[in-house]
């Protein structure tokens, strides 16, 4: 018992340090092999998402292959072993704890195809609204391997687990981002795993909640481009199986219209209304119109002023990239 308690608080120490210095992905792998030592199984699944349409957008598998809980996607609805652990947040549950479970479409058309003949798994509620993590641990025998014992002690780890994945997201960012940088964690399917500086602030001006992303930004996200909505320009990086988002808000160049700011671009740069004109091919008295209105709207009296504006905004632009319209 003495030496079992010396294993828990090493694996415990281990946990914490680990997470101030590894990557999410290995973060996660690292731990889920340590957890080997003191709980047996076969593989391993570490993920989240969405509770309400059990939508897995964030997954490390260790000695599965991570299509295990894309094809799940068919029995998910179905599956009595899903229902009791979103019904039970933070309690460890196991196969067996579902009556006739291994009689299921979930489980004969799924889990069993994959090697998973028993489970343990733990769903714990997270910060962001609708957003659940998970961990689960599988066997590929139908014996009693995972004990009350086990499930205990899983039950016990949790907690920690779930502690410890917040922190290293956190330092993640910490490693990445400038200290007055706005920048988030971003898993696949938009949700803002952590963040730092403003960006919850300046999410929150763009759209609705400030724990996921809008959905014009979800379908930029794997192009890698640019991004500039109403309010905030955005590039993102591959972290991983993550993202990170940078975001900056937008200035008032951003309050123009397109053609505002092509006219702004072309005044700044030295061309005369009529040279404007001839360029974009209108007359002269429109491009006059819109250099009146372009005034009002950035409440600004000059040229020079409006240069000011110019070399502040294509500054600011130059350093994230160049964005790309929401």
């Amino acid at each position: 018992m003495r030496e079992k308690a010396e294993h828990i608080s090493e694996f415990l120490l281990g946990l914490y340090a680990h997470a101030a210095e590894s990557s999410p992905d290995e973060f996660r792998r690292q731990t889920l092999r340590r957890l080997g030592g003191l709980i047996a199984f076969d593989f391993a699944l570490w993920g989240g998402g969405r509770a309400d349409d059990r939508r897995v957008s964030d997954l490390t598998a260790l000695g599965q292959t991570p299509r295990v809980l894309d094809d799940w996607s068919a029995v998910a609805d179905t599956d009595a072993f899903c229902d009791i652990t979103l019904n039970r947040l933070g309690q460890t549950a196991r196969f067996d704890d579902v009556e006739n479970y291994r009689g299921t479409p979930a489980y004969n058309e799924h889990w069993k195809r994959f090697g998973a003949r028993q489970m343990m798994a733990t769903i714990a509620a997270e910060p962001q609204d609708g957003y659940v993590s998970f961990v689960g641990l599988c066997a590929d025998t139908e014996t009693a391997i995972f004990s009350d014992t086990a499930r205990g002690l899983k039950h016990a780890l949790m907690p920690h687990l779930s502690a410890a994945l917040r922190i290293n997201r956190q330092t993640t960012l910490y490693r990445h981002a400038d200290r007055d940088e706005a920048v988030g964690l971003i898993d696949r399917d938009g949700w803002v795993l952590a963040s730092h500086g403003a960006f919850a602030e300046l999410l929150g001006g763009e759209c609705d909640r400030p724990d996921r992303l809008p959905s014009a930004l979800r379908a930029a996200l794997p192009r890698g481009l640019p991004w500039q909505g109403r309010t905030i320009a955005a590039t993102a990086e591959k972290l991983g199986e993550h993202f990170l988002l940078r975001v900056r808000r937008l200035g008032p160049l951003a309050r123009l219209s397109a053609r505002e700011r092509e006219i702004a671009r072309h005044y700044v740069h030295g061309l005369t209304y009529r040279e404007i004109a001839g360029t974009l091919g209108i007359a002269p008295s429109t491009v006059r119109n819109h250099i009146f209105n372009l005034y009002a709207k950035l409440e600004i009296a000059s040229k020079i002023e409006l240069a000011q504006l110019h070399r502040q905004e294509t500054g600011a632009a130059s350093r994230a990239g160049a964005p790309q319209s929401g």
